[in-house]
């Protein structure tokens, strides 16, 4: 062999091993870096004791029950069975530790959301649950499209795979537990079927056996999984079933219809809505009847309501209410808000008398004010439309609540840094002189059955708002 042979040869050898330490360099640095991005994510043991401790001692110190003590003592007992014996764990494993001990305080509004990660191994749809059906509310593949009921996933029948889950949920009954299903079922990859953590440089997606029924006809459909970031992007080229708007205004003959999809708003929003509700009001002075319908908001704070009937109201009047607050150094802005000085922590869980006042507010609208509610309705919009009963007879529509009267009215919340996770904790309950186990109930009941409620959900009817309509329609003729 010449020299040039043998430099050629020699000189390929070099590129070849070059290349090969190249490729080795790269996937190294590659792994290290998500070995390091990995790392950064454990929670470490302490920290996930941490964060249970404080919520034992939320329980002990401001819980607003009698019981809080046993209360307690039983969340901490069940906590035994589900603690990790791994130095860190992920934030998703934290949430599953902690949340099923916090679920047997039996209260919606005490509870871990789930952690929040856009590495996260999610199922390619999102889903709403209604009477124990799952429904496709958004997709992002072309073989499930919103509106499908899944039927099972990976041979497991719904019923089974909501039973997994439950014990991630909150609340006094599996009715209002149910409503925090739809954001854990899309979490399945995470919550129910992963297995021990491997560091890789590539995402690696697993494939999912969906059985759905669409268009009503079953069929078995394969997909993969997608991280929660990707989700977000490709599920915009789909259709998804279509939301409530934060507020809306129509007119349905001689009614004026509000229709609040949140009351929770801040800063721009709520300058937007106040700015909505004072056009509305200024440009439909003669409206006679108002329907505000009420379903499904979201809302911690009475003030939102307040303002919003002030404008219904041509004198200054005021409601007697009750609530109950431990006295502790932990609820003083929540004593302040109801009119108590603090002075030192008691631990007595104290039940305070005070006044929702409504002043006229302009522009004021001498309307017939009408109330539709379902049986999701919580929180502060149950304690406006309990007020609202005490001022106008006969003028609520709906169905019975699934929340009792004497319900949480002051909601707290701590956001976890280390375990990507909002704890929520209840500061106060109202404490109305009745039976604890009252709902509310309205004046005028609607029944609805499971294919009336998954039909509004997919926006096909409305049944509720119809028969509402009906019902003011038919009293304002009898006037």
């Amino acid at each position: 062999m010449n020299g040039r042979g043998i430099i050629l040869k020699t000189g390929t050898k070099l590129f070849v091993i070059f290349l090969i330490s190249g490729i080795v360099v790269t996937l190294s640095l590659s792994w290290i870096i998500e070995f390091y991005k990995y790392q950064k994510r454990l929670v470490p043991l302490d920290k996930v004791e941490r964060l249970f401790d404080n919520a034992v001692r939320t329980i002990k110190e401001t819980y607003p029950s009698e019981d809080r003590e046993e209360i307690a003592r039983k969340v901490l007992g069940e906590y035994y069975k589900y603690k990790s014996n791994r130095k860190k764990i992920l934030p998703i494993d934290v949430f599953k530790v902690i949340q099923p001990a916090l679920s047997v305080v039996n209260d919606q509004n005490f509870r871990l959301y789930p952690p929040t990660e856009p590495v996260y191994s999610v199922l390619p749809f999102t889903a709403t649950v209604v009477d124990g059906r799952v429904i496709v509310s958004s997709s992002a593949v072309k073989d499930i499209i919103a509106g499908d009921e899944v039927l099972e996933i990976n041979g497991r029948k719904i019923s089974e795979l909501i039973d997994l889950l439950l014990p991630y949920t909150s609340g006094e009954n599996y009715s209002i537990r149910e409503q925090q299903l739809s954001s854990l079922i899309q979490l399945i990859p995470e919550l129910v079927d992963k297995k021990k953590d491997r560091i890789g440089i590539f995402y690696r997606q697993k494939e999912y056996n969906i059985k759905v029924m669409s268009d009503g006809a079953e069929k078995t459909v394969v997909v993969k999984t997608m991280t929660a970031m990707s989700y977000t992007r490709e599920s915009v080229q789909f259709p998804a079933l279509q939301t409530r708007r934060p507020f809306e205004f129509y007119k349905e003959g001689d009614i004026g219809v509000f229709k609040f999809g949140t009351f929770s708003l801040s800063g721009t929003i709520y300058n937007t809505y106040r700015e909505f509700l004072t056009n509305t009001l200024v440009y439909n002075k003669d409206m006679k009847v108002v329907l505000l319908d009420l379903r499904g908001v979201a809302s911690r704070d009475f003030t939102i309501f307040k303002e919003l009937f002030e404008h219904f109201v041509d004198e200054r009047t005021s409601v007697e209410r009750w609530i109950s607050i431990v006295n502790t150094a932990y609820n003083i802005s929540v004593l302040n808000k109801y009119g108590v000085d603090f002075e030192k922590t008691t631990n007595e869980l104290l039940r305070i008398k005070f006044f929702h006042t409504f002043e006229p507010r302009e522009p004021v609208i001498k309307a017939d004010v009408w109330i539709l509610f379902d049986r999701y309705t919580s929180n502060a919009a149950l304690d406006f439309i309990y007020t609202f009963k005490k001022l106008r007879k006969d003028r609520t529509i709906g169905e019975p609540t699934l929340m009792k009267i004497n319900h949480t009215t002051e909601v707290d919340y701590k956001f976890d840094d280390s375990a990507k996770t909002s704890f929520m904790f209840p500061t106060a309950v109202i404490s109305e002189d009745t039976q604890r186990d009252v709902v509310l109930e309205p004046d005028y009941e609607i029944e609805l059955s499971t294919e009336e409620r998954i039909n509004y959900v997919k926006g096909i009817e409305d049944v509720m708002l119809n028969k509402a309509l009906e019902i003011i329609k038919e009293r304002t003729v009898k006037r």
